[in-house]
């Protein structure tokens, strides 16, 4: 009855609260606008549905507790001091989802009001200090702090990054919020399992606003919140005796939000980006691309998630993890055979293998100058970049360069290119520079050219103006792709596209002197 009670305050709660936190959000100014590149939604948004949903849980939460606390909860002491600490967590999480929403924070910033918010539920004593896998118990030891801060994180800024498209995080929220219940409701956590329903309740109320075309979006405040409360609600759900904890089923419940994640990481580090950097090569975007609707996505990732749930929900019946690991490889490899997402970053991640083992396996006489195949990938889009990417190989043996990075990233275009090049030597290193082009024009940033080389003899004034001029033919060429493309922008919508016409900038620079 608790449940019951749980999931119908939650429910009707957020279905009035949304509507009142739209209204309010463009006055307080908690709007998310289009920015043509990243954020390609057609007019400005209210965000603030988090702070819908927050409300409405806790007091589904209090209501539930008011009524049955003497009830089926029962976890054989008083459960006030995890309450306290969850909440506490809680509101630090939705401030700094809040102050991101509304001044949008520096990837560094977010990450400290994260560790606070999970520093102050590891304090309230949600630690893991031994994991069972597969029957093996493991002592974390000195680990199992950083272990539990390393969990919380992750689910934080898994739901964070998918957060992506109109109700993907608030669908995947419930349909996770759903699994941790069920998990905890079979190994007698019903305290766990309450809150989790509530979640579910007050996130089914915001997907009435939320649902595509969305009136109202999460906002960082939301999926942090919902990030946060499932992970910590994961490992006590899991938790098979004092702080032990069996993390098979649990993990299995986020295969799809982990993929993402580790796609995304992968992604941007093998391509040397920052992992703050963003991108839209998600998997609801990849989804998006190969035609899917918005709605049809939607359902898509659900069902994938729905699936890794019931194989978790069904490990914890049987006792058998096998199946939670069985559910989740059968995703990922629905995921790769289809090509919906993952190819091009295994593609790139072999191809970046390869030439690790075949440098540690060459034992011959190494030459003075030992050139590498150019590593091309594509993650999004049809245009030709390759016909670029020759002009610089040209400017590179010209110059002697020692390596060359061309990364494109345009996703109000679909386009996503990467190319690596670099050559080996065992000259001095002492002499090498760095320089870190931003590519920009038309007002449209492009992506980055990164190059690195050595000092030549002789004035440094007189090789460094040689080395800009030239890169003139590939700023040439780089001019003419972006003026065709927005030719063919012009034709489809004239009307959008001609505000982003302006006299095209020259390329910046940052230059490091090893």
């Amino acid at each position: 009855m608790s449940f019951a009670i749980s999931f119908a305050v939650g429910l009707l709660l957020s279905a009035l609260l949304t509507p009142v936190m739209r209204w309010a959000a463009i006055p307080l100014g908690i709007v998310d606008h289009p920015d043509g590149r990243r954020k390609l939604h057609q007019q400005p948004t209210p965000l603030g549905g988090g702070v819908a949903v927050c409300l409405a849980t806790i007091l589904a939460v209090i209501v539930s507790l008011c009524t049955s606390w003497q009830g089926s909860l029962g976890e054989g002491k008083s459960p006030g001091h995890f309450l306290i600490g969850l909440l506490a967590a809680v509101i630090m999480i939705v401030a700094v989802g809040l102050l991101d929403d509304c001044v949008s924070l520096r990837g560094r910033q977010k990450l400290a009001g994260q560790i606070v918010a999970t520093a102050i539920l590891v304090f309230s004593g949600l630690v893991v200090e031994r994991i069972n896998i597969f029957g093996a118990q493991i002592e974390l030891g000195l680990l199992s702090i950083p272990f539990t801060f390393f969990w919380l994180l992750g689910a934080i800024n898994a739901l964070n990054l998918i957060d992506g498209i109109d109700g993907l995080a608030s669908s995947v929220g419930v349909i996770l919020s759903l699994a941790i219940a069920g998990m905890a409701a079979m190994t007698g956590h019903g305290l766990d399992a309450l809150i989790a329903v509530a979640l579910c309740g007050a996130l089914l109320g915001f997907l009435l606003y939320n649902f595509p075309p969305a009136s109202i979006y999460l906002g960082d405040a939301g999926s942090m919140l919902i990030g946060l409360l499932l992970g910590a609600l994961a490992i006590r759900s899991s938790l098979k005796g004092p702080a032990t904890a069996a993390l098979a089923a649990p993990t299995v419940i986020w295969a799809i939000p982990i993929l993402d994640v580790g796609m995304a990481i992968l992604r941007r580090k093998l391509t040397g980006r920052s992992i703050y950097h963003t991108d839209r090569g998600h998997l609801h975007h990849c989804m998006l691309r190969k035609g899917f609707s918005h709605r049809t996505t939607l359902l898509w990732i659900g069902i994938l998630c729905t699936f890794t749930a019931f194989g978790s929900l069904a490990s914890v019946a049987r006792e058998n993890e096998w199946l939670a690991v069985g559910s989740a490889l059968a995703v990922f490899s629905i995921l790769l055979l289809t090509q919906w997402f993952g190819t091009a970053e295994f593609r790139m991640l072999g191809s970046r293998l390869k030439t690790m083992l075949e440098s540690l396996l060459k034992f011959s006489q190494r030459k003075k100058w030992e050139t590498s195949r150019p590593v091309h990938t594509r993650f999004t889009g049809t245009r030709d970049w390759d016909e670029l990417w020759n002009t610089l190989t040209e400017y590179a043996e010209r110059f002697d360069l020692c390596s060359v990075q061309l990364n494109v990233n345009l996703p109000a275009w679909n386009e996503d290119y990467h190319v690596q090049w670099q050559r080996r030597s065992e000259e001095d290193h002492h002499r090498e520079w760095l320089t870190d082009l931003p590519l920009v024009t038309h007002q449209i940033t492009i992506g980055r050219l990164r190059i690195r080389g050595r000092c030549a003899d002789g004035s440094v004034c007189t090789w460094m103006g040689d080395l800009i001029a030239g890169l003139k033919p590939f700023e040439t060429h780089l001019l003419y792709l972006i003026e065709e493309q927005l030719n063919e922008k012009r034709v489809e919508q004239k009307p959008q596209v001609e505000q982003l016409r302006s006299v095209p900038a020259i390329m910046g620079s940052t230059a490091t002197v090893k």
